[in-house]
């Protein structure tokens, strides 16, 4: 039987999102001058265990152009999912895969069509008929979704079953980050869930990059890493809490769909 899930949408259906559960966040310290002293996150081995790795493919431009789907076929997008061999994603996210009231979203086909799940996680507040965000498929069941909408920040990910050495059940997100101001109210409200198992693979302007994933290593205490150029509107974000490391980015194209592959590794 075909697996179909609707696509979920809308700071009203965040709300009753379950959180991911994760330990207490490492105490940052206080300096002499009332500022925080920079967390020294424990380094992980500089061997990789491919037991222990999982991919997540993010698709984008990186430009912020508009609805990704606007001149590309969704169908070269699931014959990329369906073609995949060796180790497979363990989710696809398609940045600006927006929604629009009245049209038929073509996640709705490509989870009939190739057997796998479907989210939308919005990332910037709805106009009259449309909802931006990220679109994400998996093949794995979806035990949880979490979710925050609040003072412009949004984010949302889906806790999946990865096989890892021992399946792990992790809470994967996305976001938009366009000021600090954001990333500090995800801190207020996630910082508990994003100690533990969890990651967020987004985007982040180019702008206030530097001051974002400076906050998020010194204030949040976890691994940030941006991809991209200075010629791009927005760099690939990589987020990982300190039992996690980001061991590679890949960057690739299927026919004129660019893609980022990311390699992530929970160590301990």
């Amino acid at each position: 039987m075909k697996k179909v899930y609707n696509i979920l949408m809308g700071a009203a259906v965040l709300s009753i999102f379950f959180s991911c559960q994760g330990g207490l966040p490492p105490q940052v310290e206080e300096g002499e001058g009332g500022e925080n002293t920079p967390v020294e996150l424990p380094e992980p081995p500089s061997k990789p265990n491919s037991a222990n790795q999982f991919y997540v493919d993010f698709f984008s431009t990186l430009e912020d152009e508009g609805y990704f789907f606007e001149t590309r076929d969704s169908g070269v997008a699931s014959e990329y999912v369906k073609g995949q061999t060796g180790m497979k994603s363990v989710v696809y996210m398609f940045d600006r895969a927006d929604f629009t009231v009245g049209v038929s979203h073509p996640f709705n086909k490509m989870s009939y069509d190739i057997n796998v799940y479907q989210f939308f996680a919005q990332t910037k507040p709805t106009t009259a008929t449309t909802t931006e965000g990220t679109g994400m498929v998996t093949r794995y069941i979806i035990s949880r979704y979490d979710g925050l909408a609040q003072n412009g920040a949004y984010m949302s990910g889906c806790t999946i079953p990865v096989p890892l050495n021992k399946s792990t059940p992790i809470c994967i997100y996305t976001t938009k980050i366009t000021s600090l101001a954001q990333m500090e109210e995800i801190y207020k409200a996630k910082s508990q869930a994003l100690q533990g198992d969890a990651v967020i693979i987004g985007t982040v302007d180019n702008k206030v990059k530097e001051e974002v994933t400076n906050y998020i290593k010194n204030t949040m205490a976890l691994r940030a890493e941006v991809y991209g150029s200075n010629d791009t509107k927005m760099d690939l974000l990589v987020v990982v809490p300190a039992s996690y490391v980001c061991r590679a980015v890949e960057d690739g194209m299927r026919v004129n769909l660019p893609y980022y592959r990311v390699l992530i590794e929970k160590w301990m």
